[in-house]
């Protein structure tokens, strides 16, 4: 620590929103602080596993469309003024029954905001994309304007430029609590204590323990990634096919990326840890299983058969969602204490929305409000309360 020990805004967790938050607000001229227990990007947090789906039609409800079209204005910017490329827009293809609700959803969501989706038939499918073998009564939605994220590249420069104008980023540096008043905060570190007129608490699966006091309906949720050596590896070539998405427990997946193989995962399902402290076990048949057997079932190309699927694998890994009761995400400020915001359990899906979430957090921090339209994320929402939780 240098030997300023009072800020404008503290931030709690430099991971994902964190460090996006950090830039944000030492743009707009604040002094800034922040500390991780861990150094982002790791493997600990919600953004393991490399890239992300960026994607506009939104089957989880439409409030999220007018975010995701702001943040991907928000990610162009960021990747110019970091100088990196960080949002790659290739597309993303849904596949299923007509009548599968994931289908009818993303059909809605691109009626309801005129997005650019295109409407594939299986045959369609299979000769664009001779990757994916589906049922002839199969449709595709191609999300055009969806795409992937470079997590690491995204948080590693963030953080980077962040240090670059003046915040201090400390890493290794556990939060042991926090208190508050009207006029300032005190972030309580292993061996000092350090003021700041704000605090901003974006810790993911930690931000339920460093907020106990609310009783945040959050729950840690373990999740398995696997990555795969194509059979056909040309088939899988980034510029050859886009993001994709199945039914089963919406399975999805990445071309293949240079030294990795394809990233292929599950979006439902997984199992719940009893704290982000917890034990996180590693990747097992029982998780494996249904992987395999569904990128057989539409990618034998990939894998061939469920049998051969293991022998294709090439890397295994786990990351942890922070899951709400109705998967929409919190972002708010502290129901007591005005110049404490925080935002938390974002389900699986907000990784896209990293630099509007900044924006949105240094509005709340340092005004009291935003313009943004995120009042369907507050912690007062009826599905939040106790009363619906049972």
């Amino acid at each position: 620590m240098s030997a300023r020990k009072h800020y404008d805004v503290a931030i709690v967790g430099l991971g994902t929103m964190g460090s996006f938050a950090a830039v944000e607000l030492a743009r707009r001229g604040f002094s800034v602080v922040g500390f991780d227990q861990f150094a982002p990007p790791h493997g600990r947090g919600s953004h393991s596993g490399g890239t992300r789906i960026y994607r506009l039609a939104y089957p989880e409800g439409t409030g999220y469309v007018r975010l995701a079209q702001r943040a991907g204005e928000l990610w162009d910017q960021a990747a110019e003024q970091l100088g990196t490329p960080l949002l790659h827009r290739i597309g993303m293809l849904y596949m299923g029954y007509p009548d599968e609700a994931c289908i009818q959803e993303v059909r809605e969501s691109a009626a309801t905001n005129r997005l650019q989706v295109e409407t594939l038939s299986a045959g369609e499918v299979c000769r664009r994309y001779p990757a994916f073998e589906i049922p002839q009564d199969y449709v595709g939605l191609l999300d055009v304007q969806a795409g992937w994220l470079d997590v690491d590249a995204s948080i590693a420069s963030s953080l980077a430029h962040a240090q670059t104008l003046g915040v201090e980023c400390v890493f290794h540096q556990p939060v042991t609590g926090w208190d508050a008043s009207a006029t300032g905060v005190r972030v309580h570190l292993r061996n000092e204590t350090v003021t700041a007129s704000s605090l901003i608490i974006t810790a993911g699966a930690w931000t339920g323990k460093l907020m106990h006091a609310l009783r945040l309906p959050l729950a840690i949720k373990r999740k398995v990634i696997a990555w795969f050596e194509p059979l056909a590896p040309e088939l899988f070539a980034a510029g050859r096919i886009p993001i994709f998405a199945f039914p089963e427990n919406f399975l999805y997946g990445f071309p293949s990326m240079p030294g990795l193989g394809v990233k292929v995962a599950e979006h439902y399902g997984g199992s719940y840890l009893a704290d982000a402290d917890s034990f996180i076990p590693g990747p097992g048949a029982a998780d494996l299983d249904t992987i395999f057997a569904s990128a057989a079932k539409y990618m034998p190309r990939l894998v061939g058969d469920s049998a051969q699927a293991h022998s294709r694998l090439r890397h295994s890994a786990t990351c942890l969602y922070t899951m709400t009761p109705d998967d929409d995400f919190i972002v708010d400020r502290h129901p007591e204490f005005s110049n404490v915001v925080f935002a938390a359990g974002f389900s699986g899906h907000g990784f896209k929305f990293a630099p509007l979430i900044a924006v949105a957090l240094a509005d709340l921090v340092l005004l009291g409000k935003t313009s943004l339209p995120i009042g369907f994320l507050s912690l007062g929402r009826p599905s939040l309360q106790v009363g619906a939780r049972l």
